[in-house]
C-alpha cells in the first residue's frame, strides 16, 4: 500500500492523484508502506506473516511453516551487515548459543541459514505472551510470590547457560517473555544476541567496549571490564527488584548518570519504595546479588535462587494485613529456628502453589532446622495449642504436647510446718479429753526420761509460685532488639550516603547516633576514624597552603583524597595550589 507526501506543503495523503488535495501542487513523494518481507518464502518452507519487532542489527518476523501451520520467529540480520565479517560471526555465535541452551525456560532453536538474497537468519520458537516489562507496567508490580517465581525460573535457565560457558550479558525485563497458565507464570528468556561463549575462539568483544543495557548493567560492564556469570546475577537482581516494586533502582535523565549510579550507588531499600515489602532477609539477598564488587556476590545462580527462595514468607504470612505482617517480621528471628525446613512432611507452601489447611496450620515461616515452638494467645499461654494470626504455631492435631524443651521454673516444695502444727493441736485436744475424764484431777505423770520439747515452728507466709513464662516476653524482647538494630543500621547507611556525597558533618551526626550494642557500631567507628583522618589532612593542607608550601599541602590533600575523592574542600585546595603554581593564576 502506497501513500504520498506533497513536496510543496508536506501534506500526507493516500489517494493517488495528479495533484495534492490541499495545495493543488503535483510534486509528490511516493512511499510504500508494505513490508517487502511479508509473504516471502524463507528456506522453501517458512512464509513471513508480519514483523514482530526491530532493533539496530536486524528485525524479527513471525513466520508459518507451510503445510503444518507451525509458527516460528525468524530473526534477520540487516542486509548491510551481512557482508561484515565480524558482525556475521557474532550472528553465527548467537545461533550457536540458542542451539546450546536447551531448557524449558529458553527459546528453542530451529535453524540457521541464508535466504535467497543472502540475508542471514535464525529461526527459533515463537513465544506467545507479554514481556515482563509490559507485565510490570500493566500491573504496577508483581506480587512477591510471582516476582520470586519468575526470578527463580530465569535463574534456572541462566544456571544451565553458565554451565555451558555462556553469559547472557543483556538480561532485562524486555528479554523475558511471560505467559500465564494454570500453574502460574511461565518465563522464557529471549535474545542471547550479545551473549558470549566463554571460549577464546569465539571472543568477539573489543577490550573496553560496553555491551548491554545501562539500567541493568553490572559495574564491571559499565567500566568496560571483562564479565563473567556474576554479571548476569547482578542484572537478575535488578530485574527482581523492579518486578517487586515496579521501579528501576538505578534511573536517571542521562545514560552517564545511570552508569554512574550503577558503578557507585548501593541498591535502594525495597521498603523505601514499597512499604508493604518490609522483609529484611529478602533485602539482604538482593543486596548481595547486586553488590558492586562481584567478589561479594553469590558465586552462581543456584546459590542466588536458593537464598531467594528461603528469604520469602509463605502464602499464609502474605495473607495477613500489612501492619500485622510487619509485626510478624519483627518476631521472625525469634520463631524461625522453631519452624521445620521445607519438605514433604511440613506441607510448606512453596512459590506458585496453594497452601492447604494442614500446611497453614503446621508452619508459617521458613527455617533450617526443626525445633519446638510455643503458642501465644493474647499474651498468655493456652492449654491447647491453636493458630493465632501473626504468630508461628503448632497444630493441635495431637494430644501429646510438642513443647518438650521449654524450661519451667523450679517446683516449689510444700512446707512441713503445717503438718507439725496440726500434730501439736491434736496432742492438746487429746490432753484436754484426758483431763475431763479424770474429773479434773491431775493425772499421775509417768516417769519420762530426756524427752525433748517440740520446737516452735513459725508458719511461713504463703507465696504464690511464679507464673510460667509463655514466650511473649521473649518474642517482644527479640522484636525490640531487631528494631533497635535496624535503627542503627539505617543511621549507618545514611552516614555512608553522606560520606559518599562529601557531607562529613552529617555523616558524623549519623555515626554518633549508632548505638554501641549493635552490629553496625564497629563499621561506624571505622568510618569515624576515616573522617577524623580526612579532616586532619584537610586542616594540615589548608595550613601548608596558607604559608605558601603547596608541596606539603598537596601531600595532605592527597591523603584525604585517597579516603574520599568527593570532598569539595580537597578539590578546592588542590585547585588553588595548582593555580598558585601558574604565574598570574593565583588568587
Amino acid at each position: 500500500m502506497a501513500f504520498f507526501i506533497c513536496q510543496a506543503c508536506g501534506e500526507e495523503y493516500e489517494a493517488e492523484g495528479p495533484k495534492c488535495p490541499k495545495c493543488g501542487r503535483s510534486e509528490t513523494i511516493r512511499l510504500n508502506r508494505t513490508d517487502r518481507m511479508v509473504d516471502r518464502m524463507i528456506a522453501g518452507r517458512f512464509k513471513i506473516i508480519r514483523k514482530l519487532g526491530q532493533g539496530g542489527m536486524g528485525a524479527v518476523y513471525l513466520a508459518e511453516q507451510v503445510g503444518i501451520g507451525h509458527r516460528v520467529a525468524i530473526k534477520f540480520l540487516k542486509s548491510e551487515f551481512s557482508t561484515d565479517v565480524e558482525i556475521a560471526r557474532r550472528f553465527l555465535n548467537e545461533a550457536k548459543t540458542y542451539a546450546k541452551v536447551v531448557h524449558p525456560n529458553a527459546v528453542t532453536f530451529h535453524e540457521f541459514g541464508q535466504d535467497d538474497e543472502g540475508n542471514l537468519f535464525i529461526a527459533m520458537e515463537y513465544c506467545e505472551g507479554v514481556d515482563l516489562k509490559k507485565t510490570i507496567a500493566e500491573a504496577g508490580h508483581l506480587s512477591i510470590v510471582e516476582a520470586i517465581e519468575v526470578t527463580t525460573q530465569v535463574a534456572d535457565v541462566l544456571a544451565d547457560a553458565h554451565d555451558k560457558q555462556i553469559v547472557h550479558r543483556d538480561l532485562k525485563p524486555e528479554n523475558i517473555m511471560i505467559r500465564k497458565g494454570l500453574r502460574g507464570m511461565h518465563a522464557k528468556v529471549l535474545d542471547f544476541g550479545i551473549a558470549r561463549l566463554m571460549d577464546a575462539s569465539t571472543k568477539l568483544t573489543v577490550a573496553g567496549a560496553i555491551a548491554g543495557t545501562p539500567r541493568y548493567m553490572s559495574p564491571e560492564q559499565v567500566e568496560g571490564r571483562e564479565v563473567d556469570r556474576r554479571a548476569d546475577i547482578y542484572s537478575l537482581g535488578i530485574v527482581c527488584f523492579e518486578a517487586l516494586t515496579g521501579r528501576q533502582p538505578f534511573d536517571g535523565a542521562t545514560i552517564a548518570e545511570i552508569m554512574r549510579k550503577q558503578a557507585l550507588e548501593p541498591l535502594p531499600r525495597l521498603a523505601d519504595i514499597a512499604p508493604d515489602i518490609d522483609l529484611p532477609q529478602l533485602q539482604a539477598v538482593l543486596d548481595k546479588a547486586c553488590a558492586k564488587n562481584r567478589e561479594h556476590r553469590y558465586p552462581d545462580m543456584i546459590a542466588f535462587a536458593s537464598a531467594l527462595s528461603q528469604a520469602i514468607p509463605t502464602q499464609l504470612h502474605m495473607s495477613l494485613p500489612p501492619l500485622q505482617r510487619m509485626a510478624t517480621n519483627a518476631g521472625r528471628v525469634a520463631v524461625a529456628a522453631a519452624t521445620p525446613a521445607p519438605g514433604k512432611a511440613t506441607g510448606m507452601a512453596l512459590p506458585g502453589t496453594n497452601a492447604g489447611a494442614e500446611a497453614l496450620d503446621s508452619t508459617m515461616l521458613q527455617g533450617s532446622t526443626p525445633a519446638p515452638s510455643v503458642t501465644i494467645q493474647n499474651g498468655t499461654q493456652s492449654g491447647a495449642l491453636t493458630q493465632q494470626p501473626g504468630i508461628g504455631s503448632i497444630s493441635p492435631s495431637s494430644s501429646k504436647s510438642p513443647v518438650a524443651d521449654v524450661s519451667l521454673p523450679p517446683r516449689v516444695e510444700k512446707s512441713k510446718a503445717p503438718m507439725i502444727a496440726a500434730g501439736i493441736g491434736l496432742l492438746v485436744l487429746v490432753g484436754g479429753g484426758i483431763a475431763l475424764l479424770s474429773g479434773g484431777k491431775e493425772p499421775t505423770k509417768p516417769p519420762v526420761a530426756n524427752v525433748p520439747e517440740l520446737p516452735k515452728v513459725e508458719l511461713p507466709n504463703v507465696v504464690e509460685p511464679p507464673k510460667v513464662d509463655d514466650g511473649a516476653t521473649a518474642v517482644a524482647a527479640v522484636a525490640a532488639k531487631m528494631v533497635h538494630e535496624q535503627g542503627s543500621y539505617e543511621r549507618f547507611k545514611s552516614a555512608q550516603t553522606n560520606w559518599a556525597k562529601g557531607d562529613l558533618d552529617a555523616a558524623k551526626t549519623d555515626l554518633n547516633a549508632v548505638d554501641a550494642d549493635t552490629k553496625p557500631k564497629a563499621d561506624a567507628d571505622k568510618l569515624l576514624t576515616d573522617i577524623k583522618t580526612v579532616e586532619e589532612a584537610i586542616a594540615a593542607g589548608d595550613k601548608a597552603r596558607a604559608r605558601g608550601d603547596c608541596e606539603a599541602a598537596m601531600r595532605s590533600y592527597r591523603t584525604a583524597q585517597k579516603l574520599n575523592g568527593n570532598l569539595d574542600a580537597v578539590k578546592r585546595g588542590m585547585a588553588q595550589c595548582a593555580a598558585a603554581a601558574i604565574p598570574g593564576q593565583a588568587e
